[in-house]
């Protein structure tokens, strides 16, 4: 198909990734600006030896529908698989499990909480029931309403001191990592249901086949940071470098698409909007430490994540069986598991060297599974400085409010998930809706050669 159109996207994460994707099959040529020598963003997989591990996100969710329809639309279907979930419920040293393929079973049976906690937890279910239809990727209004107050809050006020430690607590940060006292109970009643599903689905070759293989069907440039966008009244100035030039080079597109974090959006591109200026520059996002270790055997253990409390342990986030998450991601009989390090954790450790963190990851796998499963063979360690956006009380109402007054026509559009339910597939849905929006801008043009 000829183009009718030019467009850049800056920021090649799955947000910039799925713009891209979208823009092409539109009619546009595309030209993808990454500052790394990779895609994907916070979604990044890495091969160690007979390991895959992921280092950012984690797993595709069963309700991640856009995501799921774009993995099988690019040709995908045969890296997809499907694995059954078992939550795992770390409580003072001893581990209770949730086998999410019986979530009612389950929730009976568990001894992670008391039979009065569990009466009580009825009131949380019944929270979410009633507002199930707000608790969509698709509307924010009916999210705004009930942002009323924190996780902590209403678990103190609804629940009680049982529910706010062990089921309150963990859902936000092990999903999250996210504080109670510093999270809207919007979010919490989201998790529920939306989190706890009884499968995850994932690719063989990591969580990030799917951006990387958006990467092989548009122009990419890696390793190509760009400094400024200006929108000229006619067309957008991108300046950027690159490792083979020497200098800033700047060329001009039709349109654009900016798709990084909310402190890059803010420096590169100074004609921004007051909407989008408020709610980026009030944006907050928390540290995330993940290593990846890789044994010569696996622990005797079916579970598959498990999302430690901080009232516990205030030092982990989770603990993933990576084994046991997806196929092929540790040899036949090998283990490889992931230790999720907590925000504070990660502040009280600046000054150390990623052996050190290691050294703690395994003193938390032996903690967890009672021994540390054969010899170390691989590991991993990223250090994120910002994982997901904080979501505190009232963070919907100002979304509600920012996504109403959205300029559809400018020339430079926007796409992250700052604006929405965070994540890989909150990233991905506002990709297509920024690509959306500059297609219904550009409907009118017909095919013709680009200049």
């Amino acid at each position: 198909m000829t183009a009718h159109s030019t467009a850049a996207v800056i920021g090649g994460g799955i947000a910039g990734m799925a713009a891209a994707y979208e823009l092409k099959k539109a009619g546009f040529a595309v030209t993808v600006f990454e500052s790394r020598d990779r895609v994907g963003g916070r979604i990044w997989t890495v091969q160690k030896g007979d390991f895959v591990m992921d280092l950012g996100t984690a797993v595709y969710l069963g309700t991640y529908r856009e995501a799921v329809e774009m993995i099988h639309e690019v040709g995908l279907s045969d890296e997809f698989v499907e694995t059954p979930v078992i939550f795992g419920m770390p409580r003072q040293g001893k581990q209770h499990y949730l086998d999410l393929s019986q979530p009612i079973r389950a929730s009976i049976t568990t001894g992670v909480i008391s039979w009065p906690a569990k009466i009580k937890a009825l009131r949380l279910f019944a929270d979410v029931f009633k507002h199930r239809a707000s608790l969509g990727y698709d509307t924010y209004d009916g999210l705004a309403e009930i942002d009323n107050e924190t996780v902590l809050d209403y678990s103190r006020r609804v629940l009680n001191e049982e529910l706010a430690r062990y089921i309150s607590a963990p859902l936000v940060s092990g999903t999250w990592v996210h504080e109670d006292h510093d999270t809207s109970v919007a979010l919490l009643h989201w998790t529920v249901r939306n989190m706890l599903v009884k499968s995850v689905f994932n690719l063989t070759s990591g969580v990030a086949g799917l951006p990387r293989k958006l990467a092989t069907l548009v122009d990419t440039r890696y390793q190509h940071p760009v400094t400024n966008v200006t929108d000229t009244g006619a067309g957008v100035e991108v300046t950027f470098s690159s490792p083979q030039s020497r200098g800033e080079r700047t060329e001009t597109f039709d349109t654009a698409v900016i798709a990084t974090t909310a402190e890059p959006a803010v420096a590169m591109y100074p004609q921004m909007d007051e909407n989008h200026r408020m709610l980026y520059e009030s944006a907050r996002y928390h540290r995330l430490g993940n290593v990846s270790m890789g044994f010569s055997a696996r622990p005797n253990d079916p579970g598959t994540f498990s999302m430690v409390s901080p009232y516990d342990d205030p030092d982990t986030i989770a603990v993933i069986a990576d084994h046991n998450k997806a196929p092929g991601r540790a040899p036949a009989g090998k283990g490889l598991i992931s230790v999720l390090l907590s925000p504070s954790y990660l502040n009280r450790t600046d000054d150390k060297d990623d052996e050190y963190l290691l050294e703690h990851a395994l003193e938390r796998v032996e903690h967890y599974y009672g021994r540390v499963p054969g010899e170390l063979e691989e590991w991993a360690l990223m250090r994120w400085p910002e994982s997901v956006p904080v979501i505190d009380k009232g963070r919907f109402k100002l979304i509600a409010e920012f996504r109403k007054k959205i300029d559809p026509t400018a020339r430079v559009q926007f796409a992250s998930d700052l604006d929405r339910i965070p994540g890989l597939n909150g990233g991905l849905v506002s990709g297509k809706e920024a690509a959306a929006r500059v297609s219904r801008r550009f409907a009118g043009r017909t095919s013709a050669a680009v200049r």
